[in-house]
């Protein structure tokens, strides 16, 4: 009876172990997949830094990092029909920043004609923007401030007057500059990465409480077995062992008498 018990409670902790091996054991995440270009599409022009991946919201997004000169446009570095894992992926996010860029400053006016409600300058304002955009082939772009304003003497058929609005401000531009980008792109279809996400309970933390139960359970059947197992010598107590009485084989006496007494008598 005894051997069947250990036997059993050996397979327990064997088991509950074995089991918790198990759960600890990582599962590798797979690398990224690169998809090779089909003969009609062009090599890109730009490659990244670095390739990873990071998990978000139960999906996985692929992260790519550039680093190309200032004037690169995102969508020079956007590559369509990408896939991972056998899923389908798109560009999600952008982030940028730029590195070692030269800014160049000059003063520009420039002046506008259109038409006015009113020869007085100041009301002909309201007819009139406060401020224009600049932008020209050199790289230049900001902003322009309306000056003054020259308003014609002569009313127009339309009971209006022609006018020059002049605008004037600082605008700038950057050279010679790195840029990085970041490329985030999800999936179309979310894969699902971790098992019962939404219940908060992962087949980890599953098999991990099945082997903490089973190791209970051994510790105690083992706890029981010793408690409730008893002594030899208990259950079958020696007997007491009678008391030896030693009798010379020449002074046995028969009916309480001695023969010496006996002859002695005579």
């Amino acid at each position: 009876m005894k051997k069947p018990v250990i036997a059993a409670l050996c397979c327990l902790l064997a088991l509950g172990t074995a089991t918790a091996a198990f759960a600890e054991e990582p599962t590798p995440t797979p690398a990224p997949e690169l998809v090779e270009l089909s003969p009609e599409d062009s090599a890109p022009q730009f490659y990244p830094d670095s390739i990873s991946w990071q998990e978000d919201g139960g999906q996985l997004l692929v992260v790519k990092q550039y680093s190309v000169p200032y004037g690169t446009a995102v969508t020079d570095l956007t590559e369509s029909g990408m896939q991972w894992g056998g899923f389908d992926y798109t560009l999600w996010g952008v982030t940028q920043s730029v590195e070692g860029g030269v800014t160049e400053e000059k003063e520009v006016t420039q002046d506008f004609e259109l038409s006015v409600r009113s020869a007085d300058s100041e009301t002909a304002r309201n007819d009139v923007k406060e401020s224009v955009a600049y932008d020209d082939e050199y790289g230049f772009s900001g902003s322009l401030t309306l000056q003054d304003i020259t308003i014609g003497e002569t009313l127009q058929a339309d009971s209006t007057y022609m006018a020059t609005a002049h605008y004037a401000g600082t605008v700038t531009r950057t050279e010679a500059g790195t840029v990085h980008y970041t490329l985030l792109y999800a999936p179309i279809s979310v894969p699902v990465v971790v098992a019962a996400a939404e219940s908060g309970i992962t087949p980890a933390l599953l098999i991990m409480g099945i082997a903490c139960a089973l190791l209970f359970i051994a510790a105690l059947l083992i706890i029981t077995h010793l408690l409730r197992k008893e002594p030899a010598h208990a259950a079958d107590p020696a007997k007491p062992a009678a008391p030896k009485v030693y009798v010379p084989s020449g002074d046995i006496v028969l009916g309480g008498r001695n023969e010496d007494d006996d002859e002695e008598n005579l």
